[in-house]
């Protein structure tokens, strides 16, 4: 996809500079504006993605990448002023600014191949495991601002929404996505991520209001893919196996017969079951010799600032869950402040849910939260930690700091 952009800003500027000395000297038009032109773009691109990935969690997976390319380029984005162009050049420029996309189309059919992008999520994630949060921050502070100034942009928020969750801010992602529900009440897409971040939010619970909002879906769409996924995932954690296969079976029929996604839900279901998912019948010899699957270490720590806030007997929950994926907790395990700092190994046999497990999710967010209630429920004066998304490797060893107070 770099090549590809490389090459059509080549061909824009080569295009517009055959054209600079027609375009001076004249009186100034109104400027374009960019930032609207990026929305526009960005629009096409999660369509392209959408119809060519089908409407599953690959489309979605997809389309992060091209939130985080579209917030990049609003970060650098400002409108600019164009100069109107005289009458005598006007045949020859609306020719260029004809074909120009059109050799731009030409090109993304060489290189804008679907595998190169699907690809370039993990290769950005190997090159840059720690691309600065700061960074990602500025730019969703900036969306944030440019939201102000168009508050009925749907697509906005939905992008502040999925942003912010994907830096932890549970609470500021379900402001974002009640804006895009106010702005589309009735859209069964916007409904299901509403619902998920509710679910975030609760410590990973799509119990209560989460679950309201899921079956009014499935009443009115009961084919919608995101919602048959989120509706056994809430199933699935109240315990409710027999109407978790029931709906992800149905998810399953709408899903390609030979695609990964259709392979992981089969897994799924397969566990529900009770059988052996397919994809670990290897694994099942040495889960029956006593091992509990994948586990990671974690050690924990609580920031000295932070200390005279916290009570000896505070409750302190260390938990491990998806970085992209589902809101429940894969592991979770309770400890007292008295106990920190503390090493704590989280694994497979600590999962809420059958198939939500760390053996199941190749990278992970870890956290470790002080509660002042003792409910595992966020409140306000709570103080956690939460690390970068990570890869779950077996036997790993990684560290959470306690060091913020949720507000």
């Amino acid at each position: 996809m770099t090549s590809f952009w490389v090459l059509a800003a080549a061909l824009l500027l080569a295009g517009y500079g055959f054209f600079l000395p027609a375009l001076l000297g004249q009186k100034s038009a109104p400027g374009v504006d960019r930032a609207r032109l990026n929305w526009l773009i960005h629009r096409q691109k999660r369509e392209e993605l959408a119809a060519e990935a089908g409407d599953g969690k690959a489309a979605e997976l997809l389309g992060d990448d091209v939130d985080r390319d579209l917030l990049a380029d609003l970060a650098a984005t400002e409108a600019k002023p164009r100069r109107q162009e005289p009458e005598a050049g006007k045949t020859a420029l609306i020719v260029v600014l004809t074909a120009l996309p059109l050799a731009i189309l030409a090109l993304y059919g060489g290189l804008g191949r679907m595998d190169l992008i699907a690809a370039r999520p993990a290769a950005v994630a190997a090159a840059e495991p720690g691309m600065a949060a700061g960074d990602l921050q500025a730019r969703i502070e900036q969306l944030s601002k440019r939201l102000q100034q168009q508050p009925n942009d749907l697509d906005g928020w939905l992008l502040l929404g999925r942003s912010l969750l994907a830096v932890q801010q549970m609470d500021k992602a379900v402001q974002a996505y009640e804006f895009a529900m106010k702005l589309a009440p009735d859209n069964p897409d916007v409904q299901a991520l509403y619902a998920q971040a509710l679910g975030e939010a609760n410590q990973g619970s799509l119990q209560g209001r989460p679950t309201e909002i899921i079956d009014g879906i499935l009443q009115r769409h009961p084919n919608h893919m995101h919602g048959l996924w989120l509706a056994g995932l809430a199933a699935a954690e109240r315990e409710d196996k027999a109407k978790a296969v029931e709906y992800w079976k149905k998810l399953r029929s709408l899903l390609p017969a030979d695609g990964e996604q259709t392979r992981q839900l089969d897994g799924y279901i397969a566990e529900l079951e009770g059988g052996t998912p397919p994809q670990a019948k290897t694994a099942s010899t040495a889960r029956a010799e006593g091992e509990a699957g994948k586990s990671i270490r974690v050690k924990v720590t609580l920031d000295a600032k932070l200390k005279g806030q916290a009570s000896p007997n505070d409750v302190v929950f260390v938990f491990a869950r998806a970085a992209e994926g589902p809101p429940m907790p894969l592991a979770i395990s309770r400890k007292k402040v008295s106990d920190l700092p503390a090493e704590i190994t989280l694994n497979d046999g600590m999962a809420m849910a059958p198939g939500m497990k760390l053996s199941s999710f190749p990278r992970i967010v870890i956290g470790a939260r002080v509660s002042k209630t003792g409910n595992a429920m966020p409140a306000p004066g709570d103080l956690q930690g939460l690390t970068s998304p990570v890869e779950a490797q077996d036997g790993g060893s990684y560290a959470v700091e306690i060091g913020q107070v949720v507000n």
